[in-house]
């Protein structure tokens, strides 16, 4: 590496250099020593990816040892801005804790607690993870991510992703790796930005602005994500609640048919369709509350995007297409009064015998058997 080509490469300003107290010569001795290295990097990287693709959450992943060039660049960069950071031959493996990269990336946000769970339990890290957010993310969000015991960082270009920083002990001394867990829309819109934008356009109001507009895109797209899982989930379990229901129900009123069959009244019998009548008049069971799961779900129902949705589909209810059910006072009236009388007749035990008696009904109820 030549110092002046370098400089100019990566846009480094040379007063800045000198003031950092930086050598290039220590510098290139590290990138000698750093050399060395990227082979046992590369085999670490392999192994911690291999471990992490066991885990089902993950959709993907990737890594990336440092380059020689880059970490120069950082260490520069991070002694400029701070000269009293002390950046070594001996250090230089614990203070860039980078040099492994691994991208972990999943379909739905709410994977995220089960990644971070998993890494929670197989590593440990050198410091509190990170978790980069939006300006404007709601604050469910962020309180979720802090009881999950991650750090908020709000990011000013709208980045969002959870980084670790995980320590392994080789049985010489620790090596340290970031592990980035994102979304596959945030590392699209990540990748989009970093390519168009870095280096040398960071300041470009348009291409900021258009960045921002997509970076909301890659946001509602997530967050839509989440608005189907969270329908989906729902459904399942309104359905099989549904089916568990009908199926207590059905074997609650056989057993209420088959005593009112056999009735011979008497306190004891009283008593048995009692309790059954009760079983019946149970408020209904409630299924699993599946929001808590869900907290980017209010990202969406604040946004542009769902009004637009809901709006829409107002439009659609109110319009021609779908008739609306028209029910007067006096049929919703008839249908309480038959309620009432039908609720009293089954607290009475003699009103139940003499109406099931009746041939009229006894051929009501073959008719519904036979259907």
């Amino acid at each position: 590496m030549i110092q002046g080509d370098f400089f100019t490469r990566f846009n480094i300003d040379p007063l800045s250099f000198d003031r950092s107290g930086l050598k290039w010569e220590d510098l290139l001795r590290i990138s000698e020593d750093y050399s060395e290295k990227i082979a046992e990097l590369k085999t670490e990287a392999q192994r911690i990816v291999e471990k992490i693709l066991t885990f089902s959450s993950i959709h993907s992943i990737n890594y990336r040892i440092k380059d020689n060039e880059h970490l120069i660049e950082k260490i520069i960069r991070k002694v400029i801005a701070n000269p009293a950071r002390k950046i070594t031959l001996e250090n230089y493996q614990e203070e860039i804790t980078d040099l492994i990269g691994i991208r972990a990336l999943h379909l739905f946000k709410e994977d995220w607690i089960h990644i971070h769970s998993f890494l929670t339990e197989n590593w440990n890290f050198k410091e509190q993870p990170i978790a980069y957010v939006r300006n404007g993310d709601a604050q469910r969000i962020l309180t979720y991510y802090q009881e999950n015991n991650c750090r908020i960082e709000i990011h000013p270009y709208g980045y969002r992703s959870v980084h670790y920083v995980v320590s392994e002990n080789t049985g010489r001394k620790y090596h340290y790796s970031e592990i980035q867990v994102r979304t596959l829309f945030e590392e699209a819109w990540g990748e989009i930005d970093h390519g168009v934008r870095y280096p040398y356009f960071q300041d470009n109001d348009l291409l900021l602005r258009l960045s921002s507009i997509l970076n909301r895109l890659s946001g509602n797209a997530d967050e839509l994500g989440t608005y189907m899982r969270y329908l989906k989930d729902k459904t399942e379990i309104t359905e099989k609640n549904h089916t568990r229901e009908i199926a207590e129900k059905n074997a609650l009123i056989d057993s209420l048919r088959r005593k009112v069959y056999e009735l011979a009244i008497d306190k004891e019998q009283k008593s048995a369709i009692a309790s059954t009548l009760d079983d019946l008049k149970e408020e209904e069971k409630q299924g699993i509350t599946v929001e808590e799961n869900f907290p980017w779900l209010d990202s969406l129902i604040e946004s542009p995007l769902f009004h637009n949705i809901t709006s829409q589909l107002e439009k659609l209810v109110s319009s021609n297409q779908i008739k609306p059910i028209d029910i007067s006072e006096d049929e919703m009236k008839m249908v309480q009064n038959a309620r009432e009388e039908l609720m009293k007749l089954l607290g009475d035990p003699v009103k139940l015998q003499k109406f099931l008696n009746d041939d009229h009904t006894r051929k009501l109820i073959g008719n519904i058997e036979d259907s």
